[in-house]
């Protein structure tokens, strides 16, 4: 969403000058621009939620406003018209929810999903933000994808994803997978699709001569591949006949071995990479070759990466690193951050841990943590900080110079906002191995209702990895 830029400022002018966008109309003599755009906005509509700030923008009844895997919006059988805005739901004193009120408004399960929707003091306006992605920013990529799973339900069932997860997990190059992914969708520009966009007349096999080329016919019921497959013993299933390409496919490569699945997703690429100039000896050597080929290299040893990048680093000077992790339930939506301070001797400051209630995923529970990290830190009087975690998300947009318009703004903002405080303050990424001390901090918690603390000291389970990586230290040294 760029509304600055000059194709978007010249549409506002010609069609919607007194309006925004997401009210604009067709109009009188549209361009076919215009017309194309607009014919897209419903995937907006679908997709857009608003995320929480002062919530007087915001209507509670009508708007998609709630953490939730569906539209997000309120389910309900009445309304209550006494409130009609998400702010009259605020304590604007306290910026807290007003419990009371939302237990008598909304079933169990509402209430803890608009209860885990965090609120900053500062009150912001509220935001429209893009639930297809994480930044909250509508990019083309996750529209796509958005268009794709809701016109395709059944790429969303178990057989699709255990067909996904396959597939990536196969030992061929990474080319070769996307080229899968592509003929899963049907997404290759057979001479049908080229057809369809008026970019070929012919839809004859180019291979065969026999028939028309589509997905299925030249990967599935094309002579050639079907001599191909039989010639190398890796045949299609007969009794597999799925009401869909699609379906087809997935179903065929879930009740096929893993070898087996290789060595067909090298014929269906090797097939469609050279359909136009094809020899079957040919192909049928080149192809045993190749995998035999692959299978050579995968026994080969790797070489490791430095070892360094995951352990603990002890810090540098004065600054006092600060690890934080979390644990997440997500039947309860309850979470558990962990957080250990150490200096450059590898020696604990302080350690504790808090539990959180009505917490709506693990990217908010690490969120949690890491502002708990913080203000663990300014609580001890520490001045000079280097904040690390293993939630990658999390540490790129706090480093991030962009406006984060995710779900997890008011967190982020809370932690920037932490900045004048410290002298030094800084924030990095580290591997979850580097990070286990943390990691059991908030295993810990587990064992406590209420938030712990330790001053110069941890739990015994905790000290003894805080030892080990103080050994670590010294062997390398």
């Amino acid at each position: 969403m760029q509304p600055n830029c000059l194709f978007a400022r010249v549409m506002k002018s010609k069609y919607f000058s007194r309006g925004d966008f997401m009210s604009a109309r067709l109009g009188s003599y549209p361009s076919f621009t215009w017309r194309s755009i607009l014919g897209a906005r419903h995937i907006l509509e679908e997709g857009l939620s608003w995320r929480v700030g002062n919530g007087e923008e915001i209507n509670i009844w009508n708007d998609a406003w709630i953490l939730e895997p569906g539209n997000g919006r309120i389910q309900c059988q009445a309304i209550d018209i006494r409130f009609t805005k998400v702010a009259d739901l605020v304590d604007k004193e306290s910026t807290t929810w007003k419990q009371d009120i939302i237990s008598s408004l909304f079933v169990e399960e509402q209430s803890r999903r608009i209860l885990a929707i965090p609120l900053v003091s500062s009150r912001p306006p509220d935001t429209l933000i893009w639930r297809g992605d994480n930044t909250g920013c509508y990019t083309v990529k996750s529209g796509f994808k958005r268009i794709i799973t809701a016109e395709n339900p059944s790429l969303q069932n178990e057989d699709s994803a255990n067909f996904f997860t396959k597939l990536w997990a196969l030992k061929i190059p990474s080319k070769i997978c996307i080229f899968i992914w592509k003929l899963v969708h049907n997404f290759l520009p057979t001479k049908v699709n080229l057809n369809m966009r008026q970019l070929t007349a012919s839809t004859i096999c180019p291979v065969c001569q026999g028939g028309v080329e589509t997905v299925h016919h030249l990967f599935r019921d094309c002579s050639f591949t079907k001599q191909i497959l039989q010639g190398i013993d890796v045949a299609d299933s007969e009794d597999n006949r799925g009401p869909t390409w699609k379906d087809w496919l997935v179903k065929e490569f879930n009740i096929q071995n893993t070898k087996t699945c290789e060595i067909k997703a090298i014929v269906y690429w090797d097939i469609w990479y050279n359909r136009n100039k094809i020899h079957l000896c040919d192909m049928l050597a080149f192809m045993k070759a190749y995998h035999a080929e692959i299978s050579v290299l995968r026994e080969l040893p790797t070489q490791t990466t430095s070892v360094h990048n995951e352990r603990w680093l002890h810090p540098e000077g004065n600054v006092i690193k600060i690890n934080f992790d979390a644990s997440f339930n997500q039947v309860t939506k309850r979470s558990i951050s962990g957080i250990i301070a150490r200096n450059k001797d590898g020696l604990v400051m302080a350690a504790c841990t808090c539990p959180w209630d009505n917490i709506p995923d693990l990217t908010t529970a690490e969120a949690r943590a890491c502002l708990q990290a913080i203000d663990m830190a300014e609580g001890m009087g520490f001045h000079e900080i280097c904040v690390e975690g293993d939630s990658l998300t999390v540490i790129n947009k706090i480093n991030s110079e962009m406006e984060d318009r995710s779900t997890i703004s008011s967190l982020i903002k809370k932690i920037r906002g932490r900045f004048p405080k410290f002298r030094v303050l800084s924030f990095r990424h580290i591997p979850r191995e580097a990070n286990k001390v943390a990691h059991e901090m908030a295993c810990e918690g587990k064992k406590y209702a209420e938030p712990r603390y330790w001053i110069e000291e941890a739990s015994p389970s905790v000290e003894r990895l805080v030892a080990q990586d103080i050994r670590e230290r010294v062997g390398r040294d």
